[in-house]
């Protein structure tokens, strides 16, 4: 069972969440000087940022053609 509260506050983390991923994913896109979000930028955006950290288990490591500088 979960309240009628709690449901609205796990969709506006995830919404929140997703949003985050989306951006910080967008960032390596602009810097590879493209206008179409890939796979692989989710994967950098997951790499160069700590809060992201226990996604790194599940993001497919090829995706990475050269090496990330993480930024916080």
């Amino acid at each position: 069972m979960i309240s009628a509260e709690a449901s609205l506050i796990f969709a506006k983390a995830c919404e929140m969440f997703i949003l985050e991923l989306n951006l910080r994913s967008w960032i390596q896109t602009e810097e590879n000087k493209r206008r179409t979000l890939q796979k692989n930028d989710i994967v950098a955006a997951i790499s160069r940022t700590g809060v992201f950290d226990f996604l790194v288990d599940i993001s497919p490591r090829d995706e990475l053609k050269h090496r990330i500088v993480p930024y916080y």
